[in-house]
């Protein structure tokens, strides 16, 4: 794993898109001071999460986008990318390359990717860390950092040692356990709380639970009682209404004219459901008639394109432009036989050459003494034929020289027309490459549409269905608590068991409750109450002889309170005048002569009036009255008491139960219907997550194709790059040689233009001997010469040929791979053209089938029209049947109506029974007799079962059985009294909170354990890796140490060795020959090497794929720094290292170098060379 390339744009002084291509090795950064070197290592470290603006030498975060300066503006946004080859696959992702991405915009959002996606900054810590990469930078090593580590404290250092080694990621799994234990804790105490509460409420709601679960019992058998009673009234009711006569003939005749004219509906209700539905099919073929004449057109359409397509396809292909390859080879063969010819004259000339040589050596020595006589003539000549040799030598050297240049830039055409089309090539690649990013971007927003309308449409469901869910308990629970109310308000509304007792024995003359027989004025219930007192509540009997009879039933002990009728008259009443009240006898009466008698006996002496205030007034004048106030306070002269609320309580509860009767039905329907509601919507809301988790599996699909694509296009951009790279090369490389050209030509001229003059000049001599031995000599140097020349021009012609020769194979091979190319593009042209002739094809036999078909739609068209006449005149014809069936129906109802009248009375009072079925009971009639008939036995609630048995015993239907246990039902009620009725779902449902609280308290405390030991585990991992990493770093330090500081003592300690979770780390560093031991005492360079020693020893003992260090070298002198570069190179063998530095010898060992220069402009640009290749090209 090592950097591969970093890209900035507008991060601090690189305003520009700047891109570095980092090799593995030693790669430095060089540049003057304030050209921006540091700010490569701010932005390796702000790409890889760091969140300190003073890490990076600067106040607050946005201060690393480019501010502007004088000649550009300020940028709003900073964006650095960093490539890491991860071919050893040590980044946990499933990419041989990751690029990490970071971008801020001024207005303070940022955003994260990996590999394009976007991603958060824990996402890219936790990546990074997995591959020894900690989140506190220890592999970035910048200015004045080397200070911190020599001031750091001994747990500071300890911390770097840690991030080296991987144990940061422990502690942080650590202090997630931790703090999920504080968060356990506080839910512990509160999960106690609650349930000490709940315990202490349970004692007394179990108590009311079990009287509530009691009086359910009694209730239950007291319901069962009355249920089996009206059951039997009903089941005699309906006998009775059978033993009436059997229906008559009419009605038997009416039946079958109902039956028929039923049959009639439903056939007219066929007929025109069929005739609509040949409309609709109609409507159906028509439109199908549209669509397949529109597909027939398309489909004609269609084959006509690719016929035209065909045809183009068909078409020939551009042809090779140029010289055939084998006519190339062909002239090349030519030239080398003219080549052999060459050689051959060249071995001539060189041989002619030797010969006139050795001739002119020969005339030479036999001129030697003429030669010394005229010596400066001699001389003079021998000058100006040097001199032509080296012009006439300037001259071809410069000839062979234009020829060369001639010949490489015939050659280097051919190379840059083949690089533009190769760009070309590659552009149109990344072309569709682009298109295809773009359609795949497209469809993401698709997508991302689509999945957002998935969760908006889950939130729906999950809205509707809580409401729905909410609605339904609310209802439910209205529901319980009416029932429960409406249990209650029965017990309220109910009379004393003893009274219902008493009517029960059916006494002659006893006839009710005297409050049953009163008619009270309203608004004075509650003072007529309490005016009558416990006379209300008496049995009324019509004579004395009635009253003992019934006393006579009951048992010796048993209270019995009876009111006589009277027929005499009583005067009190009628002569009791008074202001400030009324008489009680003129708002209570009675139907009942003997009991109104009787009231108006009881109150004659009796005033109804406002407040007590009134009734004082009124005893002053009148003390033998009583005074009861409408409020139920009786006032008397001698005494003052209040009574008669519970009958008025009494009969408030008989209102408030027939309202509650008349609304529990509406409540029960709407209970019922949101809980079929609630599980519509539940099925709803399972297929809407269903859809959401569909959409967001096909959005991940998605963003990996546009991964993918991105790729491709990035691909395709980089090799167009490279090409155009290439180009301006070779365009370079043209602009030297042309000048080169240029000197050439001009060197020539100067030569010819030297040649010109010599031979102007006379160099005879005036002796006749020595003029001909001069002009001999001169003869054989010509000689000589021109056979040099000679020699010299063979040879230049022989490279010629050799050169030609090679030229025109390369130009031949070169037009043998365009032959191939356009071979390759004409077959990939027939393929098409063949699958397009194949579409044409099932198009023409689409449109064929879609004729076909349209006549076949146009024949049922037809047939449905006949159709649809024919079931219209059908239901014309059952309609007038119909008509005649309903008159003689009119007749036969007229008939059936005087059999109807014998029934009515035994169906109003089967329809009475009914009614109170339903009121009291809460079930039809016919349901009640299902469930309650006579026919049907009748469990035994007083046998004595075992606590585990299912049923009850049963025993058959008696009557006076079940009237018996009705009574004493009721005598049960009484004696339990007033109850709860809500106690025992109250104490069901708090008794399975409290359980439910007890097993949450239990899951707690087994997941504290857990956590508890993974703490204790992680705290064991943290001692053992740490312990190992701190032996290898110190080992490591005490190797570097000596090898930085020779004869010199180093080594690392642990301040508390026995407690390796918490221990420091200490220094000790005594160069040789001296004796101090604080750090701070040693110069700043022996400091600076100290602190390069400490981190070299945790670089080694624990590898990081890469190190940055910013001028950690500056203070060193040169003995210093040589020890420093060879660290350098060992580290280089495992790890890549990136420095920035001044130093020329640090540059020395570069494997790549990069320049950072800033111009005018005050932005940062970057050169960069690669010293490894130059020094193998050297």
């Amino acid at each position: 794993m090592f950097l591969k390339t970093l890209s900035m744009r507008g991060f601090k002084s690189f305003a520009s898109a700047t891109r570095l291509e980092l090799e593995p090795g030693i790669t430095c950064v060089v540049g003057p001071n304030g050209s921006g070197k540091s700010n490569v290592v701010d932005a390796l470290a702000w790409v890889m999460g760091e969140q300190g603006a003073k890490n990076l030498r600067g106040g607050k975060m946005e201060d690393v986008i480019f501010a502007g300066t004088s000649k550009r503006q300020a940028l709003g946004r900073a964006e650095v990318s960093l490539t890491i080859d991860n071919t050893d696959g040590a980044i946990p992702i499933d990419y041989t390359e990751v690029t990490i991405s970071r971008t801020l915009f001024r207005s303070g959002g940022s955003e994260y990717a990996v590999n394009g996606a976007p991603a958060r900054l824990l996402d890219i810590q936790e990546l990074l860390s997995d591959s020894g990469l900690g989140k506190e930078m220890h592999v970035i090593v910048g200015q004045g950092q080397l200070d911190q580590v020599l001031h750091a404290d001994p747990f500071e250092r300890r911390g770097i040692i840690e991030e080296a080694a991987g144990v940061l990621k422990h502690r942080r799994r650590k202090e997630k356990a931790v703090r999920k234990l504080n968060g356990l804790q506080t839910n512990l105490d509160r999960l106690q709380d609650l349930r000490a509460e709940l315990a202490r409420q349970l004692g007394p709601l179990g108590r009311q639970a079990r009287a509530a679960q009691r009086a359910a019992t009694v209730q239950a058998e007291l319901r069962d009682a009355n249920a089996r009673l009206l059951a039997d009234d009903i089941v005699q009711t309906e006998a009775a209404l059978q033993n009436t006569g059997d229906a008559h003939t009419e009605s038997q005749q009416r039946q079958h004219l109902e039956a028929r004219i039923a049959q009639l509906e439903e056939e007219i209700s066929e007929a025109r459901t069929a005739a609509v539905k040949a409309e609709e099919e109609h409507d159906r073929l028509s439109q199908l008639l549209r669509r397949v004449g529109q597909a027939a057109t398309r489909a004609k359409a269609a084959a006509g394109r690719a016929r035209d397509r065909v045809e183009f396809l068909r078409t020939p292909a551009q042809k090779l432009s140029g010289d055939e390859p084998e006519a190339l080879l062909e002239r090349a063969e030519h030239f080398r036989g003219e080549l052999s010819d060459a050689e051959d004259q060249q071995s001539k000339r060189a041989q002619s050459l030797e010969e006139l040589a050795q001739t002119r050596s020969e005339i030479s020595g036999k001129l030697e003494q003429a030669e010394a006589a005229l010596k400066a003539a001699r001389a003079e000549i021998a000058e100006k034929v040097r001199i032509r040799a080296g012009l006439e030598s300037d001259v071809e050297t410069a000839n062979r020289a234009l020829e060369g240049i001639a010949r490489e830039k015939a050659d280097a055409a051919p190379a840059r027309d083949k690089l533009l089309a190769d760009i070309e090539a590659a552009r149109a690649e990344a072309q569709r490459a682009e298109a295809a990013a773009a359609e795949l971007e497209g469809d993401q927003t698709g997508i991302d549409d689509t999945v957002k309308a998935a969760a908006e449409a889950t939130a729906q469901a999950q809205k509707a269905f809580d409401e729905a869910s909410a609605r339904s308990a609310e209802l439910t629970g209205q529901l319980r608590k009416t029932e429960a109310r409406i249990e209650a308000l029965q017990l309220s509304a109910s009379h004393s068991a003893s009274a219902e007792d008493l009517l029960a024995l059916e006494i002659d003359g006893v006839t009710g409750r005297v409050e049953d027989l009163l008619e009270i004025e309203a608004g004075f219930e509650t003072a007529a109450a309490a005016a009558l007192g416990p006379f209300a509540q008496a049995l009324f009997a019509s004579s004395h002889a009635a009253g003992l009879a019934l006393l006579d039933s009951t048992d010796d002990g048993a209270d019995v309170d009876t009111v006589i009728g009277s027929t005499a008259q009583t005067s009190g009443p009628e002569t009791l005048e008074v202001s400030g009240g009324r008489r009680a006898v003129d708002v209570v009466a009675s139907t009942d002569p003997a009991l109104h008698a009787a009231l108006r006996s009881v109150l004659s002496r009796t005033v109804i009036v406002d407040d007590s205030d009134a009734a004082l007034a009124l005893l002053e004048d009148h003390p033998d009255l009583t005074c009861v106030t409408r409020a139920g306070t009786v006032i008397e002269a001698h005494r003052v008491r209040r009574s008669g609320r519970a009958e008025a309580a009494r009969a408030e509860a008989r209102n408030a139960l027939a309202e509650a009767q008349a609304g529990i039905g509406d409540l029960t329907r709407a209970a019922a219907d949101a809980s079929s509601e609630v599980e519509k919507l539940r099925e709803a809301l399972r297929t809407a997550r269903s859809d959401e988790q569909q959409a967001q599996e096909a959005r991940r699909d998605a963003e990996a194709q546009g991964i993918r694509a991105q790729g491709s296009v990035t691909a395709a951009k980089e090799r167009v790059q490279l090409l155009e790279a290439e180009i301006e090369r070779l365009d370079s490389r043209s602009a030297q040689l042309e000048e080169r050209r240029a000197q050439a030509e001009e060197q020539r001229d100067k030569a010819q233009a030297a040649l010109a003059g010599l031979d102007s000049v006379d160099a005879e001599p005036d002796t006749e001997d020595r003029d001909r031995l001069a002009q001999e000599h001169s003869q054989l140097g010509e000689e000589v010469m021109e056979a040099r020349i000679a020699a010299r021009s063979a040879d230049d012609r022989v490279r010629f040929l050799a050169d030609r020769i090679d030229s025109l194979r390369r130009k031949a091979r070169a037009q043998q791979a365009e032959r191939e190319r356009l071979q390759r593009e004409e077959q990939a042209r027939r393929l098409l053209a063949d699958r397009t002739e194949a579409a044409g094809a099932i198009a023409v036999e689409l449109a064929e089938h879609l004729a076909e078909r349209e006549k076949s739609a146009e024949a049922e068209h037809a047939r449905l029209q006949s159709s649809r006449a024919e079931a219209n005149q059908r239901a014309e014809k059952l309609r007038e049947s119909l008509e005649e069936l309903r008159g003689e129906l009119a007749k036969l109802a007229e008939a059936e109506h005087a059999a109807a009248l014998k029934r009515e009375r035994f169906v109003l009072k089967l329809e009475e029974l009914s009614r109170r079925a339903e009121q009291e009971i809460g079930l039809a009639a016919q349901n009640l007799v299902e469930q309650f008939g006579p026919h049907l036995d009748v469990p035994d609630f007083s046998a004595d079962v075992d606590s585990d048995a299912d049923e009850l015993p049963t025993r058959p239907f008696v009557r006076a059985e079940v009237e018996a246990a009705q009574k004493k039902a009721e005598r049960e009620m009484k004696r339990i009294g007033k109850v709860n009725p809500l106690a025992l779902e109250e104490f069901t449902a708090l008794q399975e909170r409290h359980d439910y609280l007890e097993k949450q308290i239990n899951d707690i405390e087994e997941t504290r354990e857990d956590l508890r030991g993974m703490v204790s585990q992680i705290d064991e991992l943290v001692k053992e890796v740490f312990a190992e990493a701190f032996a290898d770093t110190a080992r490591e330090f005490t190797d570097i140490f000596s090898r930085l500081f020779p004869g010199g003592e180093g080594s690392l300690s642990l301040t508390d060795p026995d407690d390796m979770l918490t221990t420091g780390v200490e220094v000790f560093a005594r160069p040789a020959g001296k004796r101090v031991r604080r750090l701070s005492l040693l110069s700043g360079g022996e400091r600076s090497l100290v602190a390069v020693a400490i981190l070299v020893a945790i670089f080694k003992a624990r590898p990081s794929p890469f190190y940055v260090m910013d001028e950690v070298e500056a203070a060193l002198d040169d003995a210093n720094l040589t020890r420093l570069l060879g660290v350098f190179k060992e580290l280089q063998e495992s790890s890549q290292l990136i420095v920035i530095t001044h130093q020329k010898r640090t540059m020395e060992i570069a494997d790549a170098l990069y320049g950072v220069t800033m111009g005018g402009d005050g932005i940062s640009k970057v050169v960069s060379q690669r010293l490894a290749d130059s020094r193998r090209g050297e």
